[in-house]
């Protein structure tokens, strides 16, 4: 009785063995999500994986545990989706544009570590294929710098040799300045706030070459708001390095 017990026993166990190996896959069908011995196959992440998972996730608790967080495989599925199993990101950083600006406080919080692999933005933050961009999209100057590393504090003054060697398409996106440069609320002003003619024109267009002439009547109707601040003419109107002179080089009264 007790030799029979035993054999039942070792049955149930190979055959509940055999299922498991069977709900991840099986090496008989090389388009199989998972292939006994080997894993997933080639290719299989980043891109590889979507379509299985958005058609039936629950494919996935089979080896990687009810609650994704490892199972029988030993691997979680927050490793890399960082807010769940439906969510690469954080919850908290919402979806859409809002992830550009709401990135910020992690990163600075966490550093780059959760976003450094092969799967998301690539272990040097270069990007992946059908996955995360390269940090580089928009922080030029590495992924603790917004701007070109070339532009120093002063972004007022040293962003124009940028702009005029490289054009405005790296400012002109939907995180940065805005993809018509008017700006993103939490991130990059409008360039119109000190380029009142426009990205390529620092003084209204009106004035033309005749800009001693026609400044004029601009600041008796507008006042010199728009010219005093730390990129332009200086906040007391004293000049800035690099870009607008004093008001006083030629007006010598106050």
């Amino acid at each position: 009785m007790s030799s029979l017990k035993g054999i039942t026993i070792a049955g149930l166990l190979l055959a509940a063995g055999l299922l498991i190996l069977g709900g991840c896959g099986s090496s008989k069908n090389d388009n199989a999500a998972f292939i006994d011995q080997t894993g997933h196959p080639a290719g299989w992440l980043p891109a590889g994986h979507m379509t299985a998972a958005q058609t039936d996730e629950s494919v996935c608790a089979q080896c990687h545990g009810d609650d994704y967080s490892g199972g029988i495989s030993n691997v979680s599925c927050t490793l890399c989706h960082l807010g769940g199993v439906n969510s690469e990101h954080p919850l908290s950083w919402g979806t859409g544009s809002q992830i550009a600006l709401n990135h910020a406080p992690y990163a600075q919080g966490y550093g780059t570590a959760g976003c450094a692999n092969m799967y998301c933005h690539g272990t040097t933050l270069t990007g992946v294929a059908d996955s995360g961009p390269s940090c580089s999209s928009c922080h030029l100057g590495g992924p603790t710098s917004v701007h070109d590393a070339t532009f120093s504090q002063n972004t007022g003054t040293t962003h124009a040799p940028y702009a005029l060697a490289n054009g405005t398409a790296a400012c002109a996106n939907a995180v940065c300045h805005g993809t018509t440069l008017s700006g993103v609320v939490g991130s990059g002003p409008s360039c119109t706030s000190c380029h009142l003619g426009g990205p390529t024109s620092v003084h209204p267009t009106n004035w033309g070459a005749a800009i001693l002439t026609m400044h004029g009547p601009y600041v008796v109707a507008n006042s010199t708001d728009s010219c005093s601040n730390l990129n332009c003419h200086g906040a007391d109107l004293q000049g800035v390095a690099g870009s607008g002179p004093s008001c006083r080089s030629c007006h010598s009264f106050p």
